[in-house]
């Protein structure tokens, strides 16, 4: 069997590494001397500094997740390309590669995380990516997927985090999952942006659910309302419709 057949095909290289800082920073340190017009993807069985919004640290083992990063030149996306974008790609491309592998339902949390029942098994960032002298150079899209739980699980994680497996995966697993996230992914960087959205709209974990949303220093509470086409998050309030480009949900 051939390892990343889908993205060979496609002429894109995968290095891995057993431990890397953040997947996305080793990513964005490659990308700011990088000519090259093809995407490249990193993929580590550890990272001692991964992270997610806000650079809040994402808890990343040995041999229980699965954490990769895409990294894409300017001459690689679209003119009208955003960060929040390619989160909601990078979100949906990893919901329907995952699905697969677990007999619950998955749900997607705008904006950026994955849910199985209540709890959190992925999350997805996108950054910018600059050369040395602080010019755009692409952006790096990141996953980190819990695939199994480890045995070190930290206790503030054990309600809140899970995992998308009840046994750990092989590693011919976890490179199909690689090979099928990055692929989706390309794929619905180029699909209509409406498509994306019906899915990302009908698996939304939100729907129907009290929430709070920090937004800076202000705490907005309120009740799901749609994500609008863009992919900003409406809620109703007392005072009435807020909408929200960027912020951390909690739900009552």
């Amino acid at each position: 069997m051939v390892r990343f057949a889908r993205l060979n095909k496609r002429g894109i290289p995968v290095e891995l590494r057993k431990t890397v800082t953040s997947t996305n920073t080793v990513v964005q340190q490659e990308m700011a001397n990088y000519q090259s017009p093809t995407p490249i993807v990193l993929v580590a069985n550890q990272q001692t500094a991964g992270h997610g919004k806000l650079q809040r640290p994402f808890f990343s083992p040995a041999t229980s997740g699965l954490y990769l990063t895409v990294g894409l030149p300017l001459s690689a996306l679209d003119a009208a390309w955003q960060p929040q974008r390619l989160t909601i790609c990078a979100a949906v491309a990893a919901f329907q590669a995952v699905s697969p592998l677990t007999h619950d339902e998955l749900t997607i949390k705008w904006v950026n995380d994955l849910y199985r029942g209540n709890k959190k098994v992925a999350g997805m960032l996108a950054e910018t990516a600059l050369d040395h002298n602080n010019r755009l150079q692409g952006a790096v899209v990141g996953w980190g997927i819990n695939l199994s739980l480890p045995a070190n699980w930290p206790p503030q994680l054990q309600g809140v985090a899970g995992a998308i497996a009840d046994h750990p995966l092989m590693p011919e697993e976890r490179y199909h999952l690689v090979d099928a996230v990055v692929d989706r992914f390309l794929n619905l960087l180029e699909a209509p942006w409406a498509e994306v959205m019906t899915v990302y709209r009908d698996h939304q974990y939100l729907t129907g659910k009290s929430l709070t949303v920090q937004y800076g220093n202000e705490m907005v509470a309120g009740r799901f309302e749609r994500i609008e086409d863009d992919g900003r998050l409406s809620i109703q309030t007392i005072s009435g419709r807020r909408t929200f480009a960027t912020g951390t949900v909690r739900v009552k």
